[in-house]
């Protein structure tokens, strides 16, 4: 049996039109005083006429009625006050508390829908999901439905074929809890792909209730087939748990679960998975870290992850939390397809955090977990305070550090670091800004270490004076607008004699901080030696639309640089010249590019540029980028400046295409290309290939989503290898919630 699902919309309307026209009626009947007709438990809005009996009331012609919260309109309804019995006829439309509306052509009911039957039923649930059936009978307040045809679609139903639908023999409807149904039929596009004996999902007023979840489903060539089913274990209003055991053909089953834990000011998550060493035997053709690597997964006998947070808010100024994130190995979170994307460094902390409007303090310890976590050291613990004010016409800045460092090679450094700082903006005749600033910068070090390394115990006091002069101007013709702000600007520091940790090596000249004066990624250091600054910043606009954005500059150093490399820009006393500019060609199209020239090289040090292009048809997204990247390790005994050990280069480029071929289709497609960032790439060797490639097809409307995807992956090291996924996601709208 087929039911048109058009009727719905106009009914819809209907209904609402209706609803809003008597209930104020309604509302000013009670404001002023008036009385309608009242029985026990019904109260009569509106008629046209009202006939009284024995047994009750009759009334017709545009009826409204209140019985138990449920708003009735109808043609005609007919009360039996003894029974407590309503029978109503003639486009019966009723909204219940939940916000739930039903059709009828006819309805009888008693005694608070404990009982009743109806003809020709028509559902659109709060959630906007829509039932029909030809029958419909009521017991214990929940409607028993034969025939049923059930669809969140709406828009589509104008369009021909539902995008889907589930028909069932026999459903129960309870508004308050759940919906059932038996001898089900899934039809896509009218296509019936499964049948199940069973299926059931809970009503829009149930906050979370056990059962299953939709499972997911995947194919690799190195993994084979993919199976994550999914249950949901309710423990309360606030607990959940989560069993999403993960089951593959080739490379072995994984025990997965999510706890979930909701309290006053507080919360707290943990997800963990386990699993046995099948997934790295077999291997072959792999070098002899990797190998080793391997062995110590196969020796240990199991894989798995462990992450949980928790935070709570002792009060209005202070809270308090911990995050632990750990892996078995750095491989293992990129082997099964069902995980997501994580970090390659981990972090765990236990911390205590207090703020006080512009003020913080926090205490912390951290331990990290990355490729060369055994040269990390452990934070143990780290005590931070910020502290700002208004102070004689500007803002005081002070900002102080504890830090205990504990490294795996018997070493271990404690860190003193205090940076008190006084900032004041004058504005000039003519418009001239002067922006000053002055740092005081106070730390001690002391390292502990069995072996002679380049860092050695240190006091020192290093004053610093910030002063940049800056000119804003701005030109104005007809539309079209253009800021123009000249900038120079002067630093004045003691030079550093000592080598400190996670200072200097890591400061890289970029088209962020060149105007800035402190260029170190540390908040608790300020840049050694004196620099003269200097560059602009243009900005055009046409009717207050961005048209697009310059800025280029450099900085010369007065004093001799030490330690430093060439990849940052900063090695010779004139540093590269830096670049930004974003250009808006139009709404649909913009350029973006940020590069460094290094004048002594000729050559561009970095650059990464980038075109953007999206209207409602078509978007696409391409990235090339060039240039070396720092890398070394800071905490290794014997420092040296050895250019090829402490240098990464990088190159490659990102493509991402995709095409509205239809309203609700979208082809995409997309490619990676570039070297291996997850290991160090010499000066001779900066070979490109394609590290991920994809392609697919989503489709989308009101009531489900389809996204059909064939991956490609060139990951290496331990036991991942190149492979090619394919993935298909399923999102039906309020089925399996």
């Amino acid at each position: 049996m087929k039911f048109s699902m058009n009727i719905f919309r106009d009914n819809s309307l209907i209904c609402n039109f209706y609803f809003a026209r008597y209930l104020i009626k309604y509302l000013l009947f009670l404001f002023l005083g008036f009385t309608s007709t009242f029985a026990e438990n019904i109260t009569f809005i509106n008629s046209d006429s009202t006939q009284y009996t024995k047994e009750g009331i009759t009334c017709n012609g545009s009826v409204v009625v209140v019985y138990y919260g449920h708003i009735i309109s109808a043609d005609s309804i007919a009360y039996d006050g003894k029974n407590e019995i309503i029978h109503a006829e003639g486009n019966v439309i009723i909204k219940d508390k939940m916000q739930n509306i039903f059709f009828f052509d006819s309805l009888f009911v008693c005694k608070n829908f404990t009982s009743g039957e109806g003809k020709n039923i028509k559902i659109i649930t709060s959630y906007k999901t829509r039932l029909a059936a030809a029958k419909c009978s009521i017991k214990d307040k929940k409607y028993i439905l034969k025939n049923v045809v059930y669809t969140p679609c709406y828009k589509c139903t104008d369009a021909g074929e539902l995008t889907w639908q589930v028909k069932a023999l026999s459903v129960v409807f309870d508004p308050e809890r759940y919906t059932e149904y038996r001898d089900v039929q899934f039809e896509v596009f009218g296509n019936t792909i499964f049948y199940t004996p069973y299926l059931s999902h809970v009503s829009s007023n149930v906050k979370r209730k056990s059962g299953f979840l939709i499972p997911e489903f995947s194919t690799s060539t190195k993994s084979g087939f993919g199976f994550l089913p999914k249950y949901l274990w309710a423990i309360s209003d606030s607990q959940e748990l989560i069993f999403k055991p993960i089951i593959t053909s080739k490379i072995g089953n994984v025990c997965w679960a999510y706890y979930g834990l909701r309290f006053p000011h507080g919360e707290f998550k943990n997800d963990a998975s386990i699993t046995g060493t099948q997934s790295v035997k077999g291997q072959i053709e792999i070098s002899s870290d990797e190998n080793r690597a391997i062995q110590k997964m196969q020796h240990s006998g199991y894989r798995g992850h462990i992450f949980s947070k928790f935070k709570y808010d002792i009060d209005n100024v202070w809270r308090c939390g911990f995050d632990i994130n750990l892996a078995s190995d750095m491989y293992y979170l990129k082997k099964f397809p069902f995980f997501s994307n994580v970090d390659r460094v981990l972090e765990n902390n236990v911390r205590l955090e207090g703020f006080d409007g512009q003020n913080y303090t926090s205490i912390k310890s951290v331990m990290i977990q990355s490729k060369n976590f055994e040269y990390v050291p452990r934070v143990l613990p780290m005590i931070e305070r910020s502290h700002s004010s208004d102070f004689l016409y500007g803002t005081f800045s002070w900002d102080s550090c504890f830090v205990n460092l504990d490294f795996n090679e018997h070493r271990s450094a404690q860190k003193i670091v205090s940076n008190a700082s006084l900032e004041k903006e004058i504005i000039l005749p003519m418009g001239y800004l002067i922006d000053l600033k002055g740092v005081l910068h106070c730390k001690c070090l002391k390292v502990s270490e069995q072996e002679r390394s380049d860092y050695n115990s240190l006091f020192h006091v290093a004053p610093q004076l910030n002063c940049a002069l800056k000119w804003p101007l701005m030109l104005s013709f007809s539309h079209v607008s253009t800021i123009f702000v000249p900038i120079v600007g002067l630093i004045l520091s003691k030079v550093k004699k000592n080598v400190d940790l996670f200072e200097d090596q890591f400061c890289e000249i970029t088209d962020t901080n060149f105007l800035d004066g402190n260029r170190s990624i540390s908040p608790y250091d300020i840049d050694s030696g004196e620099r003269i600054y200097y560059g602009f910043k243009l900005a055009g606009y046409y009717k207050g639309i961005n048209m697009y954005h310059f800025t280029i500059g450099k900085s010369v150093e007065l004093t001799s640089m030490k330690n430093k490399l060439s990849a940052t820009g900063l090695k010779y006393k004139n540093s590269n010249i830096v670049m930004s500019l974003d250009v808006f060609l139009s709404n649909e199209w913009a350029v973006i590019t940020n590069c460094s020239y290094s004048s002594q090289t000729k050559r561009l040090t970095r650059l990464e540029t980038g075109l953007n292009f999206t209207n409602k048809k078509i978007c696409f997204d391409v990235m090339i980028f060039r240039g070396k990247q720092c890398y070394y390790n800071p905490f290794a005994y014997g420092f040296t400046n050895a250019e090829e050990q402490k240098t990464q280069r990088y190159k490659g480029a990102m493509i991402d295409v995709g095409w509205h071929a239809l309203s609700s289709t979208k082809l995409k497609g997309g490619v990676i290309l570039g070297n291996d960032n997850d290991t160090v790439i010499k000066s001779n060797n900066d070979k490109k290939r394609v590290i991920k490639s994809y392609v697919g097809v989503e489709y989308k409307n009101e009531c489900a989503t389809i996204d059909f995807l064939i991956e490609k992956r060139n990951f290496g090291g331990g036991d991942l290898k190149h492979e090619t996924v394919c993935k298909i996601i399923v999102n039906l709208k309020n089925l399996g919630t």
